[in-house]
């Protein structure tokens, strides 16, 4: 019946000059539709073959950009399988009419040799991109609307996922630790840390030595008679004049909030006080940001910003009421709207989209359960 479906549609559109004169502005997508259709920005990443791949090379074609990694265990598998499935399906459209992109969101662990790999083992034949430049890829993401969670990714990595009929559940030595800096300047950074790579009962100093040494962070920390105490942290040191100092901070889970440390960074045990931020003691403390992994409340993502922030949640988790910044277990939050989004977060999920032949954003497709059959009609009515 697959067969049947694909190959009246390509009958149909033989015709479409006829009938229609190439126009899709009013064709009705079985994805999420773009309304109006956005332009996609242009780029230039690199491939799996060390070779510059630019958006733009592809002009006048329909084009599907999936966002995957090749550490992925679940979801990116099944999204490129499906796209291999398309590609012998498409016939000799694919190439002459349709072509495919998948950009990585791992570009740390995805460099062109893996690629290359991972090509070469599954069958892809497509471009696989990459970049060296964090810069660069992450500009590309922002600009195609894709919030990638990288700290998902790690624990996908890491293994810190435990798959269950209720959720994704972190816990144990696996839950991931945020380590975050404030300067005097109120700039911030965050480090995030698998507990898997922390030692046994670890502590507030095991994490900040594994946070800064895993990030290359330069940091002075002398040991007293009371334990550790920050001198200096990337070149930015304490005066002796105590006019301000380096202050621990520890994340109070219940009341969603940081709170001053009153006990010493050796004292601190992370089964309690899972996240930890030093801070110059002269900053704007109300400017630290809220750890990723209690974003959400660890079980999904925030997106938008100001009074349009809400909480994507996991699968088998939900709002709690009217608070749309909180994740607890319940039924989800129901389907995705008919109509695309601005930003899609990608991690444990992912997003691939199709662009018509003038390089507009058409249909995005949300993880990896849609029918090839669908997304395929879609594909077909864009060819024109």
């Amino acid at each position: 019946m697959r067969r049947v479906v694909v190959l009246i549609l390509a009958g149909a559109m033989l015709f479409t000059g006829c009938i229609g004169g190439g126009d899709t502005e009013d064709i009705s997508f079985n994805g999420m539709e773009y309304q109006p259709p956005v332009n996609a920005p242009d780029f230039t990443l690199t491939d799996q073959n060390g070779n510059d791949v630019s958006l733009s090379d592809y002009d006048g074609k329909v084009i599907v950009v999936a966002f995957t990694y090749t550490h992925c265990p679940d979801i990116c598998p099944v999204i490129e399988s499906n796209m291999k499935y398309m590609k012998g399906e498409l016939g000799d459209s694919y190439g002459e009419d349709v072509v495919y992109l998948s950009i990585s969101i791992d570009p740390l662990r995805d460099t062109p040799e893996v690629l290359a790999n991972y090509v070469a083992n599954n069958g892809y034949d497509w471009p696989h991109l990459t970049s060296t430049d964090y810069e660069l890829i992450t500009g590309v993401w922002n600009g195609w609307g894709v919030a990638v969670n990288t700290s998902m990714i790690d624990q996908h990595v890491n293994g810190g996922m435990n798959m269950s009929d209720d959720g994704h559940d972190m816990g144990g030595s696996d839950m991931m630790h945020s380590l975050i800096t404030m300067m005097p300047d109120n700039s911030t950074a965050e480090y995030q840390v698998n507990g898997s790579h922390l030692p046994e009962n670890a502590t507030g100093w095991n994490l900040t030595m594994m946070g800064f040494n895993m990030n290359n962070i330069p940091f002075t920390a002398p040991e007293s008679l009371y334990g550790h105490y920050m001198e200096n942290i990337s070149g930015v040191e304490a005066p002796s004049d105590n006019s301000w100092w380096w202050s621990l901070y520890a994340w109070n889970g219940t009341d969603s909030s940081w709170e001053e440390s009153q006990m010493g960074v050796d004292s601190m045990q992370l089964s309690h006080h899972s996240h930890l931020a030093w801070v110059a003691s002269n900053a704007n403390t109300s400017n630290l940001p809220t750890p990723t992994a209690a974003i959400c409340n660890g079980h999904g993502w925030e997106m938008g910003e100001g009074s349009g922030a809400h909480c994507m949640c996991d699968d088998g988790y939900q709002w709690d009421g009217d608070n749309h910044m909180t994740c607890v277990s319940g039924d989800g939050q129901g389907t995705h709207s008919e109509t695309a989004q601005e930003t899609y977060d990608v991690g444990h999920s992912t997003v691939t989209f199709i662009l018509d032949k003038e390089g507009k954003k058409r249909v995005a497709w949300v993880g990896s359960d849609w029918s090839t059959d669908e997304f395929l009609e879609d594909i077909l009515a864009l060819i024109g």
